[in-house]
């Protein structure tokens, strides 16, 4: 649909919870997304969020960014999201927002971590995200989290509590598992993301014809453009089943060409070898990684991914979840070392401008990294929700 009388330019204004490095925000501004306010309590996390973020607005050519319609605005200081008084004044600071986008930390829903859901401390955060929503009553909003949250039985109930009760504050809600690799993004990541709009939005644009589906198939493979909000077109059908991608091999032994020349040419960018193409010790945290003091490092075989630890990428195959948690970072296919700060940000799609400081350790930047969202999966889903948003504008200048 062309907007005939609509600033394509035009920007909107959002709210950043449990912000962490910001690859989630970086996503939403290179779509035209202002992050007026992002709230992290990790001080470490904030120096990286600050110095990441200022260098990418230096250095990137997206066009938001580049012409300073899209800026990057400090984080000043800490701020406990669970804390009532801190709430109260988001809330008055911030009502009417046009958007309010993260996820609390996972590990209270992940299968791999404390698995306390809704009675652990970062499971609460969930309540804290739902007054943050009443308070400040955004246009529209995101949540992201580990896909446990809605296919663990234990933990169903409190999502289903969630979304419930975002239907109740007047949000039409839409939610699916989504994995980077149908995007064509070399990393198998399967997250639970929630969509929401205000209900006014998604009347006005019933009213103009477009149309409301939840169906999550239709709205990740139809051509139709006439969706009130519709999930960004995948590329890639069930990629981790369907391709016959190449076994475990020796380490440092020789490649077995017929493995390779059965991946069909459209799944290139699906292997890490793709993701880490170009890269040289002058790219900025390509050189932080951890020294290797083990002996395993020498013998795992490359592909080896399907151990608890001291997993080993294979260069033709896409990477296992970006997950690193006590030093544990998975191995570099073809060098006895773990991978580093930049091929990390690669795996998590994030570009060579976002560049996290020599002051931080390399545990935080690891988690920084692990804690975030594949940008450029950010990036289209932001995409789609400024692509309602812009309807809307449409509709509203329409009726003046």
């Amino acid at each position: 649909m062309i907007f005939n009388h609509v600033n394509q330019d035009k920007v909107f204004s959002v709210l950043s919870l449990f912000s962490g490095g910001g690859l989630l925000d970086l996503g939403f501004m290179n779509k035209g997304f202002q992050i007026e306010k992002a709230l992290e309590i990790n001080e470490q996390f904030i120096q990286g969020y600050n110095f990441a973020l200022s260098n990418y607005g230096n250095f990137t050519s997206n066009s938001f960014i580049a012409n300073g319609l899209v800026v990057h605005k400090e984080i000043n200081e800490p701020t406990d999201v669970s804390d009532k008084n801190s709430q109260t004044r988001i809330g008055k600071e911030l009502k009417g927002i046009t958007g309010l986008i993260g996820g609390p930390p996972c590990q209270d829903y992940s299968v791999g971590g404390q698995n306390k859901g809704l009675e652990g401390e970062r499971g609460k955060l969930i309540f804290s995200y739902l007054r943050l929503v009443q308070l400040t009553r955004p246009g529209f909003l995101f949540f992201e989290n580990v896909e446990g949250l809605y296919k663990t039985k234990a933990h169903r109930k409190g999502f289903l509590y969630l979304i419930e009760r975002l239907k109740v504050l007047g949000y039409e809600i839409w939610y699916d598992v989504v994995n980077p690799l149908t995007y064509g993004f070399p990393q198998d990541r399967s997250r639970l993301i929630v969509v929401g709009f205000r209900k006014e939005i998604v009347q006005k644009l019933k009213d103009e014809g477009y149309t409301l589906s939840q169906d999550n198939n239709l709205l990740k493979t139809s051509e139709k453009d006439d969706f009130i909000f519709k999930w960004p077109k995948v590329l890639f059908e069930n990629p981790k089943k369907s391709i016959p991608w190449p076994t475990k091999w020796d380490f440092l032994g020789q490649e077995k060409t017929e493995e390779i020349d059965r991946i069909p040419l459209r799944y290139r960018m699906l292997q890490v070898n793709t993701a880490f193409e170009g890269l040289t010790n002058e790219v900025p945290n390509q050189l932080d990684h951890f020294n290797p003091k083990s002996d395993k490092f020498l013998f795992i075989p490359e592909g080896d991914t399907f151990r608890k630890s001291f997993k080993r990428l294979h260069r033709f195959r896409y990477s296992p979840t970006v997950a690193y948690g006590n030093n544990e970072v998975h191995l570099h296919p073809t060098e006895a070392r773990r991978l580093s700060v930049r091929e990390a940000l690669r795996l998590q799609t994030v570009p060579d401008e976002y560049v996290l400081p020599p002051t931080l350790t390399l545990t935080t930047k690891f988690k920084m990294v692990s804690n975030g969202v594949p940008s450029l999966q950010a990036e289209l889903i932001a995409g789609e929700i400024r692509k309602t948003l812009l309807r809307y504008c449409v509709v509203v200048e329409d009726m003046l």
